[in-house]
This record gives C-alpha cells, structure tokens and sequence, in this order.
C-alpha cells in the first residue's frame, strides 16, 4: 500500500508517517516545510520520500498521486488568533487547498482521510455528537467546515473520504498546546499561567492514538462520507491540569484575566469512533504527563 501523507513534517502527521512506515506502507509527504517542525523532519523514517510541495499547486500535486491508494490530508493552518487577521491566506490553504487535494484524489481514484476540528463546533454546554450542528466561533474554525463540505460534495460524486474532527491533541514533538505550554514552563521552574478561572474544559486526545484512527478510518468502508470525533471522551478542566503539574513539580500557578474568544466547553462523544472504527484511546493525559515529569 501506498500513502500520501500532506502535512507530513508537521507534529501530528510526524507521528503517522512513523506509524505508516511500521506497518509496511510506502510513505510520500508533500509539505512546503514553512512551518515544517524540525524535530519532525529528524524523526522521520529515512525511507520516506519528501516532496516540497504546496497544497495550493494542483498541478504539481498530480505528478506524484497516480498509484497512491489513500491520501491522508493533514495539511493545514490552524492557528486560531492568526486565523483572523490572514484571512485570504487561511482560506487558500485550507478550503482552496483541501478541494485540490479532492480533485487530485479523485482523478486517481484514491481513499482520503481528511484531518478536521472541534474548532467546528465552537463553544458547547454537552459532549459533542457528530450531528450537533456545527457553529465555530472563530475563522480557523469556518475554514475546517467549508472544508468538510467539500469533503461531502466529493464523496457524493464518488470519492472514498473519512473526515476526523480532532480534539485537543498531546504528545510527543508537539509545538503547541497548553499541554506543552505547562510542561516546559514547570521543566523551566515558572509558573503556570491560567487564563481566567481555570473552569474551561478540554478533551485531550494522545497523538499516536490520532495517528492510529486516520489508519483505521483509510480501511474501514462503513467510515466513508462520516464525520468522526477523535477524542478521549474525558474532561479536564485547565485548573485540573496546571494542579496535576503543579503537584508533580512544584511550580506555582498564576490566574490572570480571561482571553477573549476562549471556547469554554469542548468535549467529545466517541461513541461512533468506538463503532465505526472499532477504536479506542489508549494513553492517559494523566499517565503521560507523570511519565514525562518523573
């Protein structure tokens, strides 16, 4: 089998590559490495064949996908506050982008495993089902659900697509996130900065069992033209969280004034992820973190 994997020198798409290659898939990335992550670049398995290219470039996309078998379309920007004031930029690469990733897919007859996100739903008051009705609260968000759109336009014209809505996702070589925020500032000896009162809820989800879902949804027929949530189904609360680093490390907490356009609430239902996928996550947040600050 082979695998194009868009985004593949970025944090998530890193650790599926690895996972790809491990399980005897031949392994293609395009990216544009602007925001290629470094670590990512030296972590990936030799064997890979890397091609500069961006998702904006139908035409140079289509040289390389004729005999790929499922294309794993992780690329993307996805930084929230930025998403607001480069908005041609947002819209280009991740609705313009992903529709050319579409185009190529179904020139060649290739399965699409499209990475989504919670940012969809925006704030919620319950765990998210895949049929609540989307309402993001900011761009980035926007961009993800005209993309999914397009996602469900295509399959409908015959193309095999799985679409993952993706939670708050932790681990290994990740570049953002409170998660790895908090880490590096207890590692350093400063304190944690909490942005209002801590109540906020998340779902933390732990990249290789990400990485483990777009496998799974690339092989299994009853996940074509769904909408997945990839999350743990548990919630933290940020206070939770900086506490649980706190006690480990004994760095201080600081609350200072709450961002504005901060999702309160975001927790996902997996139950369809369980039935569809037969998947379940297997790491901790808890358990990692204890791990990583022994």
């Amino acid at each position: 089998m082979k695998a194009l994997v868009t985004g593949g020198a970025g944090f998530i798409g890193g650790h599926l590559v690895e996972m790809l290659v491990e399980h005897g898939w031949d392994v293609i990335v395009f990216d544009n490495f602007e925001r290629a992550s470094l670590e990512t670049l030296k972590a990936l398995p030799p064997e890979v064949e890397l091609r500069r290219i961006d998702i904006r470039d139908l035409e140079s996309m289509k040289r390389y996908v004729n005999d790929v078998d499922v294309i794993f379309h992780l690329a993307a920007l996805i930084d929230v506050v930025e998403s607001e004031v480069k908005r041609d930029e947002y819209w280009d690469v991740n609705v313009v982008g992903t529709r050319n990733i579409l185009e190529a897919a179904l020139g060649c007859g290739s399965i699409v495993v499209f990475a989504s996100s919670a940012a969809v739903y925006g704030d919620l008051d319950k765990p998210a089902r895949e049929d609540l009705k989307p309402s993001p609260i900011n761009f980035y968000g926007l961009t993800k659900l005209e993309a999914e759109k397009l996602c469900l336009k295509y399959h409908r014209k015959g193309l095999r697509i799985s679409i993952l809505r993706l939670f708050n996702v932790f681990g290994e070589r990740a570049r953002g996130g409170v998660v790895k925020i908090f880490l590096e500032k207890a590692l350093h000896g400063e304190p944690l900065i909490i942005y209002g009162d801590g109540e906020a809820v998340r779902d933390f989800i732990y990249v290789k069992d990400v990485a483990e879902a777009f496998l799974r949804a690339s092989r299994e027929e009853k996940a074509f033209g769904e909408v997945i949530n990839i999350g743990s189904g548990k919630p933290v609360k940020i206070r939770e969280l900086a506490e649980l680093v706190s006690t480990l490390t004994g760095v201080e907490i600081k609350y200072v004034k709450r961002r504005s356009g901060e999702i309160l609430f975001s927790l996902a239902d997996i139950s369809k992820a369980k039935n569809v996928l037969n998947w379940t996550p297997k790491v901790r947040l808890s358990e990692w973190i204890e791990s990583k600050l022994k």
